[in-house]
């Protein structure tokens, strides 16, 4: 049973609390093991090695203060670019239509839209990693997404997620949020939780019936139902247990190929999504051209 306290690294992969207490074992050995290889080195190499150390060590000083300064500047373009995400939600809400219409043309009956339907689930549906978890179930949900917001959890270092809905005939509530909990010192990823999904009376997406046949037991009166395909599993993720779950009974049930794509869509939709939204909903994006925007910028 897991503990809760399960490991991913974003950039090098899976680390599980067991390899966590071998890799501390081997890390104390490989320390030794570097020191009596430094000093057995030819003392002119050894005085060169040296001083290279001391140069990692001032590396690790500047790139410390990198880190800092960068997220004190994120902090204030942050709410200069959260202005900006508040003027797009606006308009796709329909607050800021009187501001956009063209008084001298005539407006008409079936101009009357209220803001611009199917927005975020035409921008998803344009994201290849994105579109294979949307069913067409799915979409009748995903109709009423009227925003999808990132923000940064200083006192982790992860990010949360928050997709917003009116009341609609699916579930409640009308907030649904991802969060990634990151432990800074790694960059490792602790934990990912999402919102309970309370769906209402005959709308569940994430689950199907099994016939009445597939029941347990004959004293179980209560139908069998199983996991189906869904984008709404995303707010089960796979590191969202608690310790007292008998759904888990260790480490090995949670494959890493899945922790890490649940992490991979999250920044997708943090990182590609959100910020470039008006480009996937027109089709100016594609993801090739998407990966042709990152190589210029780091020209």
């Amino acid at each position: 049973m897991s503990d809760g306290s399960d490991n991913v690294s974003p950039d090098s992969g899976v680390v599980t609390p067991d390899s966590t207490d071998a890799m501390k074992d081997d890390s104390q050995i490989s320390v030794e093991e570097n020191a009596d290889f430094v000093d057995q080195l030819p003392p002119r190499v050894r005085n060169r090695v040296e001083y290279l150390m001391g140069v990692q060590l001032e590396f690790d000083r500047v790139q410390d203060k990198f880190f800092e300064e960068l997220s004190r500047l994120e902090d204030k373009y942050e709410k200069r670019i959260a202005l900006l995400y508040r003027h797009r939600s606006e308009v796709l809400m329909g607050i800021k239509d009187e501001e956009l219409t063209d008084e001298d043309e005539p407006e008409k009956a079936m101009d009357k839209v209220f803001g611009i339907p199917n927005f975020w689930l035409t921008a998803m549906k344009r994201k290849d990693i994105l579109a294979e978890l949307i069913t067409e179930d799915d979409e009748g949900a995903l109709h009423y997404l009227e925003d999808i917001k990132s923000f940064r959890l200083c006192d982790s270092g992860g990010f949360k997620l928050e997709f917003t809905f009116p009341c609609n005939p699916y579930f409640e509530p009308s907030t649904l949020k991802k969060k990634y909990i990151i432990d800074r010192d790694g960059p490792v990823l602790i934990k990912a939780k999402g919102t309970k999904i309370n769906w209402l009376p005959g709308m569940c997406l994430t689950r199907k019936v099994l016939p009445m046949m597939a029941r347990r037991t004959s004293n179980d009166d209560g139908p069998l139902t199983n996991t189906k395909k869904s984008f709404f599993n995303f707010f089960s993720p796979p590191l969202d247990h608690d310790e007292d779950d008998e759904d888990i009974d260790d480490e090995d049930d949670l494959p890493i190929e899945l922790i890490r794509k649940d992490y991979d869509i999250g920044c997708v939709i943090r990182d590609e999504l959100i910020p470039y939204a008006v480009s996937w909903f027109t089709g100016e994006f594609t993801d090739k051209q998407l990966f042709v925007k990152y190589m210029k910028m780091k020209k």
